[in-house]
């Protein structure tokens, strides 16, 4: 069950400084050294960035990278009543006014001319199903991915979490974006240095503690099948800088690959 305004309220983070984003109330929270809670977030947020800015909606939390104008993690929960059908509904980007800096629709003017394309971290499909479905459009929920990377193992991933969801309760995923400090920065064409993403990760998990992991590199073949990117969670965790589940009741295990159409 997701939190209330109120429970909200109550939660100390352990950033130096974040916003709290509840539909258009924001709120800044102090300093302190308790881990944050969230419903989106199963075992704890993620932990280690300092100076972002936390929106919390009610289809997803996100960490919100003004710097870099993407969101280091995102986190939602997959539920059947959730899913929908998404092909009339609109995917116009949507400025976010809770934040100083957000891609725009200038910034994302030249994307077809470098073979990328507009996407979002919680995809909106996932909430097709609820009132929700237009906060997938926020620009605070958009990134850039290659066109290959986004027809290919990351749909594929997508579409086998939404089966997963089908025969359990409810399934978690956190997801973001990572820049890797030695690669050749690739920049968008139009763009007010606007950086793209080198790779992106994806967690998935029960409340069980079952989990699979993967990392999703921007150059990626769209022959490539999502089960041939796995990773661990340790390898996430030093590519991106976070610590995952850092209120876990359960002993996290890679043992969900089966259940996402990948052999043990």
């Amino acid at each position: 069950m997701n939190p209330t305004k109120a429970q909200l309220a109550s939660h100390h983070l352990n950033f130096v400084k974040v916003s709290i984003v509840i539909a258009s109330c924001v709120t800044i929270i102090p300093a302190a050294t308790q881990i944050y809670r969230f419903g989106h977030c199963l075992f704890g947020c993620p932990e280690g960035l300092s100076d972002n800015q936390i929106l919390v909606r009610s289809a997803y939390t996100l960490s919100y990278n003004k710097g870099m104008k993407s969101a280091d993690w995102a986190a939602y929960e997959v539920t059947t009543a959730a899913i929908g059908v998404a092909s009339s509904l609109s995917r116009d980007l949507i400025e976010d006014d809770s934040v100083s800096e957000a891609l725009t629709s200038a910034d994302l003017s030249e994307l077809s001319e470098q073979d990328y394309v507009r996407s979002h971290h919680v995809p909106l499909v996932s909430f097709a199903g609820t009132p929700y479905w237009r906060e997938a459009n926020f620009a605070t929920n958009a990134t850039v991915r290659s066109r290959s990377l986004s027809q290919g193992a990351w749909y594929g991933l997508d579409w086998s979490i939404r089966n997963l969801a089908n025969r359990e309760a409810a399934v978690y995923v956190y997801t973001g974006a990572m820049f890797d400090s030695d690669a050749e920065p690739k920049f968008l064409l139009g763009a007010t240095g606007y950086r793209i993403p080198d790779r992106f990760f994806k967690i998935v998990l029960t409340e069980d503690g079952r989990a699979a992991a993967f990392v999703f590199p921007q150059e990626t073949s769209v022959h490539v099948h999502h089960c041939d990117l796995r990773a661990d969670i340790e390898e996430i965790e030093a590519l991106s800088g976070l610590e995952f589940f850092p209120a876990a009741t359960v002993e996290v295990e890679l043992s969900l690959y089966p259940m996402l159409g990948c052999s043990s």
